[in-house]
């Protein structure tokens, strides 16, 4: 179910398998940054958004790639259900794995590399 805001909010229940059946679905191409390995292919599906401020709140899975940010587009608080990906910087390189939580600030310059299929909640903020 993908709520909109309404005149009485009310709490959101994230489920790590999506919508029923979101997760035998076939994958479709993702959008990404400068791609250096791999092919971004995967679903996102958006239980919450806000459009007058871009707010994005969801499920997200994807195969396997790698990808360079010249700066990263958005604020992002991300959970990770399942898989690895390993962010890398100028002095900083860390990875998240199943449990981990992490935010990516806008404007962040470094490498996505993702090894195994990953699969996680996010909080996207413009």
């Amino acid at each position: 179910m993908n709520r909109k805001e309404t005149a009485l909010p009310v709490p959101i229940r994230f489920e790590a398998a999506g919508p029923a059946g979101w997760l035998a679905l076939p994958g479709e191409k993702l959008e990404h940054a400068e791609l250096l390995a791999g092919m971004p292919v995967g679903l996102d599906h958006a239980y919450f958004t806000r459009p007058e401020s871009g707010l994005r709140t969801g499920v997200w899975r994807c195969e396997p790639y790698t990808e360079r940010y010249e700066s990263y587009p958005t604020d992002e608080f991300m959970v990770v259900l399942e898989g690895e990906v390993t962010l890398e910087g100028e002095g900083f390189r860390d990875t998240y794995r199943k449990g981990d939580a992490f935010f990516v600030p806008r404007g962040f310059k470094g490498t996505w590399h993702q090894p195994v299929a990953l699969l996680k909640f996010y909080v996207i903020i413009p």
